[in-house]
């Protein structure tokens, strides 16, 4: 995140897959900190029509016992 924030980046996504994934609450709070928007949920190939047949697999399990997440 820090090198991120040296490079000028002003948008991060972390990946929550299953347990937390790439998500760190420290990481999060320097973002913040330093004005850089977070979003942190669920993987994006979730919801995209193009995604690979494994993604698609996924997002079918994941709907039918209501895990998927409604944003991403």
């Amino acid at each position: 995140m820090r090198e991120g924030a040296d490079l000028g980046i002003n948008q991060v996504w972390t990946h929550r897959s299953f347990g937390t994934g790439s998500v760190s609450n420290a990481a999060t709070e320097y973002d913040r900190e330093h004005r850089i928007t977070v979003t942190g949920r669920g993987c994006s190939c979730l919801t995209e029509s193009s995604a690979d047949p494994g993604h698609k697999a996924m997002r079918i399990m994941f709907t039918l016992t209501g895990k998927a997440p409604r944003e991403v």
